[in-house]
């Protein structure tokens, strides 16, 4: 089974008033030093986990990691790769704001390490950016997906948003022509998603947040998928996009339900031992500060641990499974969790358009995807012990 191990850095200059990740707006003064010393502490902490694990990927997240100094991100990464057993094609990623790099720091990250990078744009208009909250303005992802490959990355990510207020198609269509001007390997296309205890959730909340209708956002869908399809991208995830052979290695991990091991304040895990039991996921302590002391005690900062049921296997696999193209096949199913589909029930969802199915594998429609959370329900709903 494949294994990851995912760094959170929870610092951002601004906090975005759509995002719900564990993320703190600290301007210009974060402990940096301290943060990083508790990250390299806390992975001794996991020296039985790490010990000779297949490692396939490394995810620097959060927040912005583009923040810390390439040294720090070094650091973390040799500290890793010694307590593991680094697979052929290591995938080491780092996430960026494009207002908090330029050529030198990803001249810096490539020689730590760093082999594939993932650049928050979001759009390349100022009036989404605006509405987005963002810090970055179109002239810093132009320039710094200049930088890219002049620094020597070959492995570029470009996420981008559609779905705002206002938006139109004309816009997210050239919000998608400039993105394809930089020849990237892999794009992310997500819709704005509202998520309570956000600023978002809260103007949604009381009506001051009008956005598309979901037959609005149906169409922005499939002009993506289409669009991108003819320009050389394949659709391996319901919101990810890739050349061949570049599909990111790490968020695969999650979505087949292999093993990670996730260090920083709010990083989750998920392990599992073949043959024992149904697996475990934890969570760090949120707080950094709190994080930073757990771990100067010597205590692991976890915040909460749980042993996995059958029913939550199955949940999390159906989950994260009906998100990818390849979709889930109802025989690991049946073999791993020994449940059976409805007929009826699963035609019913067939029917209306919710999910797809190709001989022996099912995924979400665009549709499905735009209603998820229900859809996933009554898929789960309809699965029954043979």
């Amino acid at each position: 089974m494949a294994f990851g191990v995912y760094v959170h850095i929870p610092y951002c200059i601004k906090k975005c008033p759509y995002c719900d990740f564990n993320s703190y707006g600290v301007g210009e003064s974060f402990p940096e030093q301290d943060y990083t010393e508790s990250v390299l502490n806390e992975l001794k902490l996991h020296a039985d986990v790490l010990n000779g694990a297949p490692l396939s990927s490394i995810f620097f997240g959060g927040g912005t990691p583009s923040l810390f100094e390439a040294r720090n991100i070094e650091e973390i990464i040799t500290k890793i790769k010694k307590a593991t057993s680094p697979q052929s094609g290591l995938e080491v990623s780092l996430e960026i704001n494009p207002k908090t790099a330029d050529l030198e720091k990803l001249k810096g990250l490539r020689q730590a390490g760093v082999n594939r990078v993932s650049f928050g744009v979001q759009s390349f208009s100022e009036r989404k950016l605006k509405f987005l909250g963002r810090i970055n303005a179109p002239s810093d992802s132009r320039s710094i997906l200049g930088d890219a490959k002049r620094a020597g990355f070959e492995n570029i990510n470009i996420d981008i948003m559609y779905g705002t207020m206002d938006e139109t198609l004309d816009e997210w269509k050239k919000d998608l022509e400039e993105t394809l001007s930089f020849d990237s390997t892999h794009i992310s296309a997500y819709c704005l998603m509202i998520e309570s205890g956000t600023q978002f959730g809260n103007l949604y909340r009381r009506g001051k947040l009008i956005l598309p209708q979901e037959d609005e956002l149906s169409e922005f869908i499939t002009f993506t998928t289409e669009y991108l399809e003819e320009n050389g991208y394949s659709q391996y995830e319901i919101s990810n996009y890739s050349r061949r052979g570049y599909e990111c290695r790490h968020n695969m991990l999650y979505w087949n339900g292999d093993n990670y091991l996730g260090a920083g304040a709010g990083a989750h895990s998920h392990l599992r031992d073949a043959g024992k039991g149904w697996g475990k996921r934890y969570g760090n302590i949120r707080n950094p500060g709190l994080y930073m002391k757990s771990v100067r005690a010597g205590e692991k900062p976890i915040d909460f641990s749980e042993e996995l049921q059958k029913h939550e296997a199955l949940e999390d696999t159906v989950l994260m499974g009906l998100r990818l193209s390849v979709g889930l096949e109802f025989k690991s199913l049946r073999e791993s969790y020994n449940v059976v589909p409805d007929e009826y029930k699963i035609g019913n969802l067939v029917k209306g358009g919710l999910i797809e199915i190709k001989g022996d594998s099912v995924r979400l429609t665009e549709k499905g995807n735009l209603l998820s959370n229900a859809v996933i329900e009554r898929f789960l709903d309809s699965l029954s012990s043979t």
